[in-house]
């Protein structure tokens, strides 16, 4: 006698299967964490189920290899929700543990946002002001530097609030960005005196630079998972170009006597003003990643110890390989928290990767490049690529010495 099998619509297991994939993809999941999480996810609740991830897009099989029911969700790229990612960590976990069902665990996805609300766009405008001046006073910045990076934050916070409701304006959004910054060095300039314009725009504009996604594509890379990586690596040089027109129209209508006002001397940062600039930047953080009350201090404690160990680290004989011994205790302390405190991996780890990655420095180059200085700009992006790989090296090992994963607290 011949079992029918039920369609994709019809079983309730590969529905969830369905949602658990799409709020994970706009949790901001990387793509190979993304389909482990998912085999995990299906072996759990007893589905087959065969996944494939790619940045904008995801496909799901479900069924025995002979006779499968396929499923595609075309999605736009995914932006770290640590509130998601927290409140999908505990979904799996009571579904593991058994306390709920699949179908339960299906009607909590769909509440996510109604119960769980995202924080209010608004407070992005003084988040990314908050860590533009951290970041500033993190470079050494005079306080020139520091109120333009704060302004430039803010007016970068407000562009982020109409590119999540015009698709027009996020299109556009690293370019206007940019441009901004730009204008805003220039004004300030005109008006109150000279300013460093490379350590303002950067500092301003520097949670949109895409070093972070340059960690996940060579860390999609090391793990053979090619499509993904590379598709991520070209939106990363997408967004280093969009924000470099962005600069070079900025130096078009400022005229080119911008371009010289980069060579101003950094200041030596004090332990006071250093401990501001880490409570700047992990408060801007906390907003700008979507964090959950409960985990604030986590990701402050993550940014905190992130910048400490590249410090103490930076000033030890092995400074050459700071970035991976930096990426490595974090990814280890990432990890630890997740096996015995049962804190989310990404809600410790995606803070400090983010303070360590070299956006600026890649952006830097794009600036450099635009202004003819070739040698210059090849010598910081080369770094910024070496810097990168070393992150990814650093992590992925502290990964073989304590396995976590993104959705479970324990292994």
């Amino acid at each position: 006698m011949s079992t029918i099998l039920p369609s994709y619509d019809e079983d309730p297991r590969a529905a969830f299967i369905r949602a658990m994939a799409r709020e994970l993809h706009l949790a901001g999941v990387a793509t190979d964490a993304l389909e482990q999480t998912l085999d995990d996810v299906a072996a759990t609740i007893g589905l087959e189920a065969q996944v494939l991830a790619f940045p904008t897009y995801l496909m799901i099989a479900v069924g025995p290899e002979h006779d499968q029911h396929l499923t595609m969700l075309r999605l736009p790229p995914g932006s770290v929700s640590l509130r998601k990612i927290s409140l999908l960590n505990d979904i799996y976990d009571r579904l593991r543990e058994g306390k709920i069902d699949y179908l339960i665990a299906t009607r909590l996805l769909s509440e996510l946002d109604e119960h769980w609300p995202p924080i209010a766009l608004w407070l992005r405008i003084p988040a990314l002001m908050m860590i533009g001046i951290g970041v500033a006073i993190i470079l050494g910045a005079s306080l020139h530097e520091i109120i333009v990076a704060g302004a430039i934050g803010a007016v970068t916070g407000s562009l982020s609030m109409l590119a999540a409701r015009y698709s027009l304006m996020a299109r556009l959004f690293e370019v206007a960005a940019a441009f901004a910054a730009t204008l805003i060095v220039a004004i300030f300039s005109l008006w109150y005196g000279r300013t460093d314009v490379y350590v303002s725009i950067i500092a301003g504009v520097v949670v949109i630079l895409p070093g972070y996604s340059l960690t996940l594509a060579l860390h999609e890379l090391a793990n053979r998972d090619l499509v993904a990586g590379v598709a991520r690596l070209g939106k990363v040089m997408s967004t280093l170009f969009a924000l470099g027109c962005g600069a070079l129209l900025g130096f078009a209508v400022a005229g080119p006597w911008l371009a010289s006002s980069g060579a101003i001397r950094p200041h030596p940062v004090s332990m006071t003003w250093w401990l501001l600039a880490v409570a700047l930047m992990a408060s801007g953080l906390c907003i700008d990643l979507d964090a959950r009350r409960r985990d604030i201090g986590w990701v402050a404690a993550a940014c905190f110890f992130a910048i400490a160990t590249s410090h103490v680290i930076g000033g030890l004989p092995v400074h050459q390989v700071a970035a991976f011994l930096s990426a490595f205790v974090c990814g280890v302390v990432a990890n630890l928290g997740a096996r015995f405190l049962r804190v989310p991996q990404p809600v410790m780890l995606v803070p400090a990767v983010i303070v360590l990655v070299p956006g600026s420095l890649s952006y830097e180059s794009v600036l450099f490049a635009f202004q003819n200085h070739i040698a210059d700009a090849l010598t910081i992006g080369a770094n910024a690529a070496s810097a990168a790989i070393q992150i990814v090296a650093g992590l992925l090992l502290s990964q073989l010495l304590i396995t976590s994963s993104p959705l479970r607290g324990e292994q």
